[in-house]
Order: C-alpha cells, then sequence, then structure tokens
C-alpha cells in the first residue's frame, strides 16, 4: 500500500472522529465552552507570582531591620554601669571601694570611740551669736550621775574652779564682751563611769536657747564654744 493511500485514510478516520464527538455533544442537550488559550508559554501550569518589593534593608530604629529586632553592636561592647567612682583599665574591680570602706570604718570606729571611751582631743563646739549683753550657761550630766567634774573658762580666765555635774541643769550667767567669747568646758575626772559626760545649753537674755550641745571627754580636755555678741 503507498504511502499517499495511507495518509488519506488517516485523513478520513480523523474527520469521522470529529463528527462522532460533535454529534455527542449536541444530543447531551447542553455544552461548556471553552476559552481559548491565548497564553503561548509552554509552563502554563504556573502560579502568578510577584516578586517581593525588597528596596534594601531598612533601619528606622536602632536595634530593628525590616521590622527585626537585632542587637545593637554600638552597645554590646558598652555594657558598664555607671558609676561615680574613678575605674581602672587593669586590676581588681573591689580595690575602688577599699579606700572608701576603710574611711568610713574609721571614722565610725572614733564615734565609738568618742561616745564610750571619750574624746582624747579639745572639741569645738561652734559659734552662736546673740544681740544681748549676757546669756545664761546651764549643763548638766546627761548620762548616769557618777561624780563628773568640770572647770569653766571665759576668754581663758578662770569662772568656776570646780562644778559638780548633775541629773538636773544648774548654771550661771556669762556677761559678754562685743565681739567674740569663748568659753572652755574641762572634764576634771571621768567620774565612776568613763567618759565625761555633758549637755550644755546657752541660753540669751529672753530664755531662749541659742545653743544645745554635748561632749564626751576623756580627762584633761576641753569643749570649747564662741558665743559672739554682735
Amino acid at each position: 500500500m503507498n504511502m499517499k493511500r495511507v495518509y488519506g485514510i488517516i485523513c478520513i478516520l480523523g474527520l469521522l472522529g470529529n463528527t462522532v464527538l460533535a454529534q455527542i455533544d449536541s444530543n447531551s442537550g447542553s455544552s461548556t465552552a471553552i476559552p481559548a488559550e491565548t497564553n503561548n508559554n509552554s509552563n502554563s501550569g504556573s502560579l502568578d507570582i510577584k516578586p517581593l518589593d525588597n528596596k534594601g534593608l531598612s533601619n528606622p530604629n536602632n536595634n530593628k531591620i525590616n521590622g527585626m529586632s537585632v542587637p545593637n553592636s554600638r552597645n554590646s561592647n558598652n555594657n558598664s554601669e555607671f558609676s561615680m567612682f574613678p575605674k581602672e583599665k587593669f586590676g581588681n574591680p573591689a580595690e575602688q571601694y577599699k579606700d572608701r570602706f576603710e574611711r568610713e570604718e574609721n571614722k565610725f570606729k572614733k564615734v565609738i570611740e568618742g561616745e564610750v571611751i571619750g574624746e582624747t582631743e579639745d572639741q569645738y563646739l561652734g559659734d552662736f551669736k546673740t544681740k544681748g549683753n549676757k546669756v545664761t550657761i546651764a549643763y548638766r550630766d546627761y548620762g548616769a550621775v557618777d561624780g563628773d567634774l568640770i572647770r569653766i573658762y571665759a576668754d581663758d580666765v578662770v569662772l568656776r574652779g570646780q562644778v559638780s555635774l548633775g541629773s538636773r541643769f544648774s548654771g550661771f550667767d556669762v556677761e559678754l564682751k562685743e565681739g567674740f567669747n569663748k568659753l572652755d568646758f574641762q572634764a576634771l575626772n571621768m567620774g565612776e563611769s568613763v567618759p565625761n559626760t555633758a549637755e550644755l545649753l546657752v541660753l540669751d537674755e529672753g530664755g531662749n536657747v541659742i545653743a544645745q550641745e554635748y561632749w564626751a571627754l576623756r580627762t584633761g580636755v576641753k569643749a570649747t564654744i564662741i558665743v559672739v555678741k554682735e
């Protein structure tokens, strides 16, 4: 059988097949329209995915990039806490507190020693002003009454050679000169209980307290105040 005859038979069979399919479709009572293929792309099954709109990394905040938190490199090596003490580049960090602790310890020790065994150096209790011509000096033992004795000076002149401190205030008036008037109170002993302890009041002419001070002294030590007449 030659090739032309074979080709003719194939064409006839193709026409007959299309006619049969058309008749079946027309007999079904309805037809389904199939749109023509307009996309010549052979990959017809691919989805239409738009590329991400990436305009580069954004950094609106110091610790975020594109909305995601990231470590802040500028602060990663600077995590030290604020300190009022100077820092050393090397050495034990605790050393910066050592001097401070020693100073506080010595100060505390001095206070304890002053209260318990008494001050061993003369004490300055302060200066006070008045417009009056005189003041009243009053004193008492604020601790246990144990026989504490004092001597009182005004500008290095003895006013009272020996005064016993009791539980209640006792005292006397002191005439003032213009300017500075120095009053010294010297511990003559420490009684039966160390040290020599006293509460001191200075009152103006109206009876107003212009000074209230305390001392705790070893024997021979002085407590001094200055009264300034304006």
